[in-house]
């Protein structure tokens, strides 16, 4: 009798994972940060020559296109059916790229992976991308970016900027749409922060 129920629980178990593996994995569904652009390009470019987005990399934690929640102090979960549309370190050096080049605090901003030669260039490294979802908490989207600005003007490279940059974002549910809103709206506010940094010198 016992062998017969285990032979019964076997096949049960062997049905349910053929059924499984019939069955088609859901698409995910994507997302591309948007940050809320500058209302007006500043009237005159604090630095002559072109910047140029260097690398932007994005912390290994969160380099993945899951969207990633923290769930506690030390859990956190990547969700694979909820992703950025691109590699988020493309998609955020574009993002960068098209911020600084509307507000205008240089004469022109070249893409990352541009060939073209700028006095300028700025590194980014996103240390943090995540979406603060611990229970009992306001949800919240957290970013934070580390900046060089290089001026290659001169006969040996200098730096002129070197800073991070952190802005933390409530958000009214603990969605992910929520969470890809506020990650622009934590970008603009970061970019307006390093703007203001290059103006006060």
């Amino acid at each position: 009798m016992r062998d017969c129920r285990r032979c019964l629980v076997a096949c049960a178990a062997l049905s349910f994972v053929a059924c499984s593996i019939g069955k088609p994995i859901p698409p995910a569904t994507t997302y591309v940060v948007e940050p809320p652009m500058p209302a007006t390009r500043t009237a005159a470019a604090q630095h002559s020559g072109t910047l140029r987005i260097g690398n932007v990399r994005v912390a290994a934690p969160f380099a993945g296109n899951a969207l990633v929640y923290r769930a506690n102090e030390v859990q956190f979960t990547a969700d694979p059916y909820q992703a950025f549309l691109a590699d988020p370190a493309a998609m955020l050096g574009s993002q960068l790229a098209a911020w600084l080049d509307r507000a205008g605090p240089f004469e022109g901003v070249a893409q990352p992976g541009s060939a073209r030669t700028a006095p300028y260039v700025l590194e980014a490294t996103f240390t943090e991308l995540y979406g603060d979802f611990v229970p009992g908490t306001p949800a919240a989207a957290v970013m934070t970016v580390q900046f060089v600005l290089v001026d290659q003007t001169g006969a040996r490279s200098k730096t002129l900027y070197e800073g991070t940059i952190s802005r933390r974002v409530g958000l009214a549910q603990a969605t992910p749409e929520a969470l890809v809103r506020g990650y622009g709206q934590a970008l603009s506010e970061i970019l307006e922060q390093f703007v203001s940094d290059l103006e006060a010198g």
